[in-house]
């Protein structure tokens, strides 16, 4: 739901910007150069993806090309509840959406009902009419051929021409039609046919599926009702080209003979009385020649258009790159004689000296002011409760509009997070909840832009320390550390709340911990391991997140 939201305003913008452009040009411009613009705007609603265009009105996604931050935190059990708990929140929070989901489904199927309904009454109406047997009918269908056959029939039933299906087109015009006027009957039959040459009921389907999916978007039925107009003026515009501009008085006249009597049998018909009379007759008088320099200014305007309000900003086609400052406490807090303990390791294993050369930070740590103000910025109420897709789009857009160096919203977080201690209340939700929606934001798109399938990836660690006791002191006499990373699959991003795949996170990293922790006693190679912890995420799948693959970087054994 979230994406078609999403969709829905992304094309409400770009239709604002039609109608705007309409009001301004519809007598300036060429009418097909509207046509193209109702379809782009129709491929917004209806197409998740945007093509990538240097100047976008939409900022650019997926620029946070730098994660300075250390690798993903095993909560205690306590977090690990409350992440449970987050994720029973989620469910009662995913039954109110599915309220409005039922809501949108509804009136979906009930706009669906009265399109197909009318359409189906207008067949029986067309199924009851006859072939037209006139002399100069027959004539002008035969100088007037296309490659599909073409019917000309009448009905007692209509009051107005229109013509109906794409496949095997049939131009039906009423009864009392008066051939002996062959001007305007020329002129009608004409119109009618450029329907049929456009395919335009079929776009008139298009036109109307569009409207049942976003049937609580007004800008898209304003969309609909304009769209359909432009199929007339294109059409009439059509007529006046194939004869010539000095027929523009006659057609009008023609038009108005009509009486403009609205066709009320099928929203799918195409009719040649269908949009508003006054509308169309200033058109036709207002018509102009159609010139290589017309020509040029629609093209200018279409590509405008388009470039601006129905594309993305650019975005880096590579994968974030990941620079990770890696945890530098190795040994479990729990312990009695941490500090004792991770002084000796570092001291004898080099582990702080390794990571703190790798790895430099340019400013030690952060400010109680400067900490406040990015859990206020980045940490909505109730997040747990969100969707993926929701929160996801929340954290990019929070990152990528305030990029402003050092000053900037994105470098306090890179601070934060690497100095952040693991006793932190928060700290759950910089290490992991934060750089996963990051990085899952990043690969889907570069998933969009390299048309490949790509997984997000999460890093962690983890350590299991043997201790021995000397004299009830504890020191280590051996330990375990493990540097890996895994991939994961989001199978549906609308329904997956942000606390289940955290939830998710949680146990692929116990799971690593577990393993480790039985190392100590099995002596496995780094290929075996790896294929016992591969084995642990995909038992830990479910409907919504996949476990897609891991790898371990390092493992070491002292």
């Amino acid at each position: 739901m979230d994406v078609l939201v999403k969709m829905s305003v992304s094309g409400a913008v770009l239709i604002a910007v039609i109608v705007i452009v309409r009001a301004l040009a519809v007598n300036r411009l060429p009418k097909k150069a509207f046509l193209w613009l109702w379809a782009a705007a129709f491929f917004c609603l209806m197409i998740p993806v945007r093509l990538p265009s240097p100047i976008s009105v939409y900022r650019p996604s997926g620029q946070l090309e730098r994660l300075a931050v250390r690798p993903g935190l095993l909560l205690s059990e306590a977090a690990g509840q409350a992440a449970s708990e987050a994720s029973g929140a989620a469910a009662v929070m995913a039954s109110h959406l599915s309220v409005w989901h039922g809501i949108w489904i509804a009136g979906a199927v009930l706009l669906a009902a009265f399109f197909l309904v009318g359409h189906l009454r207008g067949r029986r109406v067309y199924s009851a009419s006859l072939p037209v047997e006139q002399p100069f009918a027959k004539a002008w269908l035969e100088e007037n051929r296309i490659r599909r056959p073409v019917q000309i029939r009448y009905s007692d039933r209509i009051e107005s021409p229109l013509t109906y299906g794409f496949l095997w087109p049939v131009l039906l015009v009423p009864a009392d039609m008066d051939w002996a006027d062959e001007e305007t009957a020329a002129f009608i039959l004409s119109h009618e046919m450029s329907h049929i040459r456009r395919f335009d009921a079929f776009t008139k389907w298009l036109l109307a599926a569009a409207l049942c999916i976003h049937w609580f978007n007004p800008l898209v039925w304003a969309m609909y009702i304009l769209a359909n107009r432009d199929l007339e003026l294109a059409c009439d515009e059509a007529v006046i080209r194939q004869y010539g501009m000095q027929a523009c008085p006659s057609y009008a006249l023609a038009l108005l003979g009509m009486e403009e009597k609205r066709n009320r049998l099928s929203p799918l018909a195409s009719s040649f009385s269908k949009s508003a009379l006054k509308e169309r007759i200033e058109a036709i008088m207002k018509a102009k020649k159609l010139t290589k320099g017309s020509i040029a200014a629609a093209l200018v305007v279409v590509a405008a258009v388009i470039s601006i309000f129905a594309t993305a900003g650019i975005g880096s086609n590579r994968p974030a790159v990941r620079i990770e400052n890696m945890d530098k406490e190795p040994v479990a807090e729990a312990e009695e004689n941490s500090h004792t303990l991770k002084n000796t390791l570092y001291q004898e294993y080099g582990w702080e000296d390794r990571y703190d050369r790798d790895y430099p930070m340019e400013k030690e740590g952060y400010t109680q002011e400067e900490y406040d103000k990015l859990m206020k910025a980045l940490k909505p109420e109730g997040y747990e409760e969100m969707s993926i897709a929701a929160f996801n789009s929340f954290i990019n857009k929070a990152l990528t509009e305030d990029e402003k160096g050092r000053d900037g919203l994105y470098y306090l977080f890179e601070q934060v997070a690497s100095y952040i201690e693991n006793t932190d209340p928060n700290a759950g939700y910089l290490r992991n909840t934060i750089p996963a929606s990051l990085e899952e934001y990043q690969t889907r798109l570069n998933e969009v832009y390299s048309g490949k399938q790509m997984d997000p990836q999460f890093s962690a660690t983890a350590e299991a320390v043997r201790t021995e006791d000397v004299f009830g002191d504890a020191y280590p006499a051996g330990g375990l550390w493990l540097e890996y990373s895994f991939t994961y699959r989001i199978l549906d991003q609308d329904s997956l709340t942000v606390g289940e795949r955290d939830a998710f996170l949680q146990q692929v990293m116990q799971a690593a911990q577990t393993l480790l922790e039985e190392e100590q006693e099995q002596g496995h190679t780094e290929q075996e391991f790896q294929a016992l912890l591969d084995t642990a995420g995909k038992e830990l799948a479910n409907e919504k997140i996949g476990f897609t693959g891991c790898e371990v970087n390092y493992l070491e054994k002292e």
